[in-house]
C-alpha cells in the first residue's frame, strides 16, 4: 500500500467485517499486537486488595468531603436467585450478600452508596445493612423518583420521607432530582408544582445536605439545566464508550450527546461531577474475544471493566465512579484497582478511545440493562433480548465478512441463547405499542431493535 494507515484505522478495519482478531496474525504483528494475545484466553490479571487497605479518595472543597474515589451502586444488588438483582423485580434482593458486600465496601473505605426509590427493594435493603455501621462511616445518596408517578409536591414530600424511613436515616448526604432529560421535563416535575423550593427548605433544615441532578438528555438541553441553580454536584452517564459520542438511540431527534461535553461543561463551571454507567451496565466488561486481547496487550494487569473504570477515575473532575458492582468479585477487583490507583496518562486515554471505535464497529444497542422499560405489557424481556443480540451483534449481518466457519458458529450460539428464552419472552413477542419508549434513558428506539432481532432469527 502507498499510504500509511493509522494504528486506529487499521485496528477499525479488522472489526468492521466481524472478523476479530483471530486470524490476523501478521496485521496483528504490525500493530504490536500478538495473535496469540488474540487466541490465549485472559486469565483474572488482578489481585485483591490487603486487608486494612483502603481506596484512595479525593477531597472537594466545594462541598468540603472527603469521598472514595469509588462508590456503591446499589442498582444491580444480588437477588436470592443469584446475579444482580436489576431492582429485585422478579425475585428478593439477597439481604445477607448485601450486608457482606457493605461490609467489605466500608472496611476498604468506600463511603458512598447510592440508591433511588426506582430501584424496587434497593433502599430498604441498603438502608438495613448500612444501619449495621455507625453514621459517620458513609453517605447516602437517593433521589426522589417521580418520572412516572403522580409529580405533585405531596407525592414529592412523601416520597422523600419514605426514603428517610426505608433508609433508617434522618438526612440524605447527597439528593438527586432523577433523570432530568430537559428543561420543561425539570419545570414540569420540580418547579411548577413547588417540589424545589420544598426541597431548598430541607437542605436549609439539615436533613438534605448536599442536592444536584442526574441528567440524561441532550448536549443543547444541558447548559441550562446546570445554569439555574448552583448545584453541589451533576451526575452524568461516562464511559470510554460515549466519550465522543452517546451510541445511536440516545437524545431521540432532537441532538447528540457526548461525556466528554457534559463533563467539560461542568469542570468548567467548577461543579464536581459524579459518573454513572462507567461500564455502561456491565457492556463494558464483556466485549468481544478481539477487543478484549488489544486492552490486555496494553494493559496485561486489567481486566475489560478495570479499562473502562481507570478511564472514569483518570479524570480529574470526577468526584466518585458508581459501580452498579452485582456480587463480591467485582466488589474486590473495583476496590483493588482504585487502591493505589494508577491514572492513565494522555496516551493511554487516547487508546482508549481507538477501543472505543472498535467497541462501536460491531453495532451494540446501546442498552445499560437499568430495566427502566421494564415490565412490557406484553411480557417481552427487554434486557434481556438485547443481551443475547449484543452478544453476536458483530456477526448476525448475513454477509458478514471473515472466517465463514467462526461466522456460522456465533451465529449459532446466538440462536441458541434466543431459543432458549420463553416464548413470550422473546423479541418476536414484541407488537410495538411504544410504552417502553417514554421509559428509557438512554432514548433507544425499542420496538425497532425488537422488530430487527425477530427478522434475523427469521433469516438465521
Amino acid at each position: 500500500m502507498d499510504k500509511k494507515i493509522s494504528r486506529r484505522e487499521a485496528l477499525k478495519g479488522l472489526f468492521y467485517g466481524g472478523i476479530g482478531l483471530a486470524a490476523s496474525g501478521p496485521i496483528l504483528q504490525g500493530l504490536s499486537v500478538s495473535a496469540d494475545a488474540a487466541n490465549v484466553p485472559a486469565e483474572s490479571p488482578w489481585k485483591e486488595a490487603p486487608a486494612g487497605s483502603k481506596i484512595d479518595t479525593r477531597t472537594w472543597s466545594k462541598m468540603g468531603e472527603t469521598l472514595g474515589m469509588l462508590g456503591l451502586g446499589c442498582m444491580r444488588l444480588p437477588t436470592k436467585g443469584g446475579g444482580g438483582g436489576g431492582f429485585g423485580r422478579n425475585q428478593p434482593l439477597d439481604q445477607e450478600a448485601v450486608n457482606a458486600m457493605v461490609d467489605y465496601a466500608i472496611a476498604h473505605g468506600i463511603n458512598y452508596f447510592d440508591t433511588a426509590p426506582a430501584y424496587g427493594q434497593s433502599e430498604v435493603v441498603t438502608g438495613n445493612a448500612l444501619s449495621r455501621h455507625p453514621r459517620e462511616s458513609f453517605k447516602i445518596a437517593t433521589k426522589i423518583s417521580n418520572m412516572n408517578g403522580p409529580a405533585t409536591l405531596e407525592a414529592g414530600k412523601q416520597m422523600f420521607e419514605t426514603s428517610l424511613k426505608n433508609l433508617q436515616v434522618d438526612y440524605v448526604d447527597f439528593l438527586l432530582l432523577h433523570n432530568i432529560q430537559n428543561m420543561s421535563g425539570y419545570v414540569n416535575r420540580f418547579k411548577n408544582n413547588g417540589l424545589f423550593d420544598w426541597l431548598l427548605e430541607q437542605k436549609k433544615k439539615g436533613r438534605i445536605k448536599h442536592l444536584g441532578f442526574s441528567f440524561h438528555g441532550t448536549n443543547a438541553d444541558f447548559p441550562g439545566l446546570v445554569d439555574l441553580y448552583d448545584w453541589d454536584f451533576v451526575q452524568i452517564q461516562l464511559n470510554y464508550a460515549d466519550w465522543k459520542e452517546m451510541s445511536a438511540g440516545w437524545g431521540g431527534n432532537s441532538g447528540t450527546t457526548s461525556s466528554e461535553y457534559l463533563y467539560n461543561y461542568l469542570v468548567g463551571k467548577g461543579i464536581p461531577v459524579l459518573v454513572m454507567e462507567p461500564v455502561k451496565g456491565g457492556a463494558l466488561a464483556s466485549v468481544s474475544d478481539g477487543i478484549a486481547a488489544v486492552m490486555r496487550e496494553r494493559h496485561p494487569d486489567l481486566t475489560p471493566a478495570a479499562n473502562a473504570l481507570s478511564f472514569v477515575g483518570s479524570l480529574p473532575g470526577v468526584m466518585v465512579t458508581l459501580s452498579g458492582m452485582s456480587n463480591m468479585e467485582q466488589l474486590k477487583e473495583n476496590v483493588s484497582l482504585f487502591t493505589g490507583f494508577k491514572a492513565f496518562d494522555q496516551g493511554e486515554m487516547d487508546f482508549m478511545l481507538t477501543v472505543a471505535d472498535l467497541y462501536k464497529s460491531k453495532g451494540q444497542i446501546p442498552c445499560t440493562a437499568c430495566k427502566y422499560c421494564m415490565p412490557c405489557p406484553r411480557g417481552v424481556d427487554i434486557p434481556g433480548n438485547f443481551k443475547i443480540f449484543n452478544t453476536a451483534s458483530d456477526v448476525l449481518l448475513l454477509d458478514a465478512a471473515g472466517d465463514k466457519k467462526s461466522v456460522a458458529s456465533k451465529q449459532r450460539a446466538f440462536l441458541k441463547l434466543y431459543r432458549a428464552q420463553d416464548k413470550g419472552v422473546r423479541a418476536d413477542a414484541c407488537i410495538a405499542c411504544n410504552a417502553c419508549l417514554p421509559k428509557c434513558p438512554q432514548h433507544i428506539s425499542i420496538p425497532q431493535h425488537m422488530h430487527r432481532i425477530s427478522e434475523i432469527v427469521a433469516k438465521l
